[in-house]
């Protein structure tokens, strides 16, 4: 059945209504009709079985059958914070983070970003990056979207997640003598509840930064002997935690 977002669902669950984007989608893309099966969530964690009772001109009436119980959040909090990157990479990032159940995404400015960090602070930015999320979400199957933070400075973003273990992948430990490189899968030994994940821009960090975050508690990791671009770095490292502490393995 075909998935749809409820921005403000309502106290009532014997029906919701479903309107703008998603009332566009229904009704002239994909074409349904009154009966047509749906289901709707409300990107908080419920979800709900349906079928379309009115179509109108500015929203739909979705008649709630019930409600479906449903678990395809990851049992481990992976908070990625991204660096700025070129705006197609930034939004197959925010895109794949959403497939591989990423709680949180906080884009940040570092010392080396390509794109212009004004251009990101916008509202209408934020909220593109977060529709990017619901759709991602709506495709997936997941029912509770990842927030897109507010753009923050390197400094802000390494005062987040005290609690969790923080990893920061760096090119820079392949230089390092063998005894002292951090493995990631190793690390992960750790057994994390939560793991924030410094990813940095195309340019990657420069030396002052990764000083600033290993005095933050995060932890310099290899991930392997290739150097990887910035986008192929969040997504492989997402899909490692998820394997070895979340649920792709299972």
């Amino acid at each position: 059945m075909r998935r749809f977002f409820i921005e403000k669902p309502g106290s009532n669950e014997k029906s919701v209504l479903l309107a703008g984007k998603e009332l566009h989608h229904l009704k002239d893309v994909l074409r349904l009709k009154k009966g047509d099966k749906v289901i709707v969530f409300d990107g908080k964690g419920r979800e709900f079985a349906g079928n379309i009772e009115i179509i109108g001109k500015d929203d739909a009436l979705i008649a709630i059958e019930k409600q479906l119980e449903v678990v395809r959040e990851s049992p481990i909090e992976i908070v990625l914070a991204q660096g700025i990157v070129k705006p197609e990479k930034m939004e197959m990032i925010i895109q794949k983070a959403t497939e591989l159940g990423v709680s949180r995404i906080i884009p940040f400015v570092a010392s080396r970003v390509v794109s212009k960090p004004v251009t990101m602070r916008s509202a209408n930015k934020i909220q593109r990056w977060q529709n990017i999320a619901i759709e991602a979400a709506k495709q997936c199957g997941r029912n509770v979207i990842p927030k897109i933070e507010e753009l923050k400075t390197f400094s802000e973003v390494l005062r987040v997640g005290d609690k969790y273990g923080k990893i920061i992948p760096w090119e820079g430990v392949l230089t390092q003598s063998m005894g002292t490189r951090n493995n990631l899968k190793d690390v992960l030994k750790s057994k994390f509840i939560g793991c924030v994940v410094l990813i940095g821009p195309e340019g990657g960090f420069s030396d002052d930064e990764i000083a600033e975050a290993k005095r933050a508690g995060f932890l310099t990791v290899t991930l392997g002997p290739r150097i990887l671009r910035a986008e192929t770095a969040a997504i492989s490292v997402a899909a490692i935690i998820q394997y070895e502490l979340g649920d792709m393995g299972s």
